[in-house]
């Protein structure tokens, strides 16, 4: 959200300027983020590695479910056979057990998104080196995320998808 409100500052901050600026013409590109990650091998790798590890958490935290599952069906099919307090005893046992679930998978959800920062930082600190490289030689003004813009003129516009991904793939040879 913070990002779409700053792009849309910044396109309207770029519309109230003129078109050259000191003398220099306006040079605006933009890059497709979502054609790219679907094309760039880096992110295809990174993404099969990131659902590895979803799923490897996953069958962790069913694991884990179906022992509190199997607790609670124990429970049940012997607690009219349980003196008062051992029936405590165990609904106590298995609401530690259901917390422990919940913390488990708590601290899985906030591993995996750590997992995945570590696995996309890389690649976008290539994209923009990438793009900072191609913004300087080619003197242009501003680069969007196409993701964000809500209209690009084409004849004023250049997208520079194809060239990034071409860069990117060159670095990874």
């Amino acid at each position: 959200m913070i990002r779409t409100v700053v792009v849309v500052a910044m396109l309207a901050a770029a519309m109230q300027l003129p078109v050259t600026v000191e003398g220099q013409e306006l040079k605006i590109g933009y890059l497709d983020m979502d054609r790219l990650r679907q094309s760039y091998q880096g992110f295809k790798d990174a993404e099969e590695a990131f659902q590895k590890q979803v799923t490897a958490m996953q069958e962790q935290v069913q694991s884990r479910q179906q022992e509190v599952e199997m607790l609670k069906q124990q429970y049940e099919a012997r607690k009219t056979m349980l003196t008062a307090a051992r029936r405590q005893q165990d609904e106590q046992n298995i609401m530690q057990k259901e917390q422990e679930l919940m913390q488990f998978a708590q601290s899985q959800q906030m591993q995996l998104a750590q997992q995945e920062v570590e696995l996309t930082r890389p690649l976008q600190e290539s994209i923009f080196n990438v793009v900072q490289t191609l913004a300087k030689a080619e003197n242009y003004t501003y680069i969007f995320d196409a993701g964000s813009l809500i209209y690009v003129d084409p004849l004023r516009a250049q997208d520079l998808t194809g060239q990034v991904l071409e860069e990117l793939q060159k670095e990874a040879n």
